[in-house]
């Protein structure tokens, strides 16, 4: 069904006026309305707005399926108009916001013309707009519930713009559960339901009333249960289980540095650089990789902590996927002997079967001079790497040690130039020649504004350095990604 192809109809049941609704609004509808009931039997049960001639109507123990009803049926006139406006768009004109927020009236009088159910009545509604009216409280709940259930409590909502006990009581407890809904399918967390009750707990006094807050509290983990059981039917997630153990003494683990794509901060990638603890009486100083290269050689660690590392960064990128967070990938920086090891193709295919994340959105470092220097055996291995999807970004880059057809035959992707190398004519060239070639183009050690407005300049896509950012561990990379979508959103 389409908008060309899409033709208003006339409803003759609830349930033929349901299936008119997008799927996705049916689904939605089915959790608000299993919300509303927990909701609706805790307010029962600590006198919710009793104090209220509708609250005493409405609120009471035996209408609990009732709300649940309620629930299911609250968006029922989005079904009178076609399914692109059935779904609130941000970047709908006034016109269209107009034309979507209608569903609240249009579902009053729907709900109300289902509600008369003999064909005399129906034939005597024929060609009119108008409702008949009702005293019947299940009939007045159901109808309020539909055309109330976005009004807010500070008279910021609508369609009417109503305010504290100007709105029905079960179209405040509808609103709540279908705003909890939102929250918890929407926010991009791996505690999306804690979130959601939170900022509904934070709207106390304005959007929502206190005692309606209150209500709220005792339904918690109700509403939890809730969550859980449709989890797998909305756009969340559970919290992310690290296959790394990460304690405050490990002796080594990574931290991340943005690697920005302009002048303006804006990050599409981040760098992960491992480093090393347990010194002797200083336990804040950490090393590098480079401090210990001949360490791990001596001892055969290079081949356990590269696997530490590899799971370490997959456990990030997949909270990174289950945060839903607009990031490209991480560039892991590698220990250079981890090359010289045989195969290791087979761990690499379980690892992405024990972390199910997008083999794209990691990238490894392979130094210059490892290329420059490797062996036939040492170079078969690589190229077997990259045909299985395996992604390098070349450090150190030289542009007459390695030409780019050598980087194509290795499967090379991207190359980041030795920082000696910048603010250099020449450079600038090569950079541009190899983006034309399709060989991608990073930054390393902008340590500087010069140095990044040069890179940025140049074409580089994404550059890291003192100047993009400080080095965070992984719970920091996860908050300063959430803050910067926000943002942007």
């Amino acid at each position: 069904m389409n908008k060309h192809g899409w033709k208003r109809r006339e409803y003759e049941s609830w349930d033929e006026a349901f299936r008119g609704l997008a799927p996705i609004i049916r689904q939605q509808s089915v959790r608000v309305a299993d919300y509303t009931r927990a909701l609706f039997v805790a307010a029962a049960a600590k006198g919710f707005a009793t104090d209220t001639k509708a609250g005493t109507e409405r609120i009471r123990g035996e209408y609990a399926d009732l709300a649940y009803k309620c629930g299911i049926y609250h968006q029922l006139g989005k079904a009178l108009v076609s399914p692109e406006y059935q779904i609130w768009q941000s970047d709908f004109t006034e016109e269209e916001k107009t034309v979507y927020r209608k569903y609240t009236v249009d579902g009053r009088l729907l709900v109300a013309n289902l509600q008369e159910k003999s064909t005399r009545a129906r034939d005597k509604r024929k060609n009119t707009v108008g409702e008949m009216s009702t005293t019947n409280i299940p009939f007045l709940m159901l109808r309020e519930s539909c055309e109330q259930h976005m009004e807010r409590y500070d008279g910021s909502g609508y369609p009417k713009g109503l305010k504290g006990k100007e709105i029905s009581p079960i179209a405040q407890l509808v609103g709540l559960a279908k705003e909890l809904d939102r929250l918890a399918s929407e926010t991009k967390s791996e505690t999306p339901f804690e979130i959601a009750i939170s900022t509904l707990k934070a709207g106390a006094g304005s959007e929502w009333s206190t005692q309606l807050i209150e209500v709220l509290e005792s339904a918690e983990e109700e509403c939890r249960n809730i969550y859980t059981k449709y989890i797998d039917y909305t756009r969340t997630i559970p919290e992310t289980i690290p296959l790394v153990q990460k304690s405050a003494k490990r002796p080594m683990g990574l931290k991340y540095r943005p690697m920005v794509t302009d002048t303006h901060g804006t990050v599409k990638m981040y760098e992960a650089i491992p480093w090393f603890g347990g010194i002797l009486g200083h336990p804040e100083e950490t090393e590098t990789i480079e401090d210990l290269r001949e360490l791990f050689k001596r001892t055969s660690l290079v081949e356990p902590l590269s696997w530490y590392f590899l799971y370490e960064v997959t456990d990030t990128l997949l909270r990174i996927k289950n945060c839903k967070l607009e990031l490209e990938g991480i560039v892991l920086q590698t220990i250079p002997e981890f090359y010289s090891l045989k195969t290791q193709l087979q761990k690499f295919n379980q690892l992405f079967v024990d972390q199910p994340v997008d083999k794209q959105k990691l990238w490894l470092t392979i130094q210059s001079s490892v290329l420059q220097k490797a062996s036939k055996t040492t170079l078969e291995l690589i190229q077997r790497y990259a045909r299985n999807g395996i992604q390098f970004v070349l450090d150190g880059y030289r542009p007459e040690e390695i030409d780019t057809e050598k980087l194509k035959q290795n499967g090379i992707l991207a190359v980041r130039f030795a920082p000696e190398l910048y603010l250099n004519r020449d450079t600038a060239s090569k950079m541009h020649e190899l983006t034309e070639q399709g060989i991608r183009v990073f930054g390393a050690d902008a340590n500087d504004a010069d140095t990044l407005s040069w890179l940025v300049a140049c074409g580089v896509e994404c550059s890291s350095g003192t100047i993009t950012g400080a080095l965070v561990d992984e719970n920091a990379l996860i908050l300063d990604s959430l803050a910067r979508e926000a943002r942007i959103g």
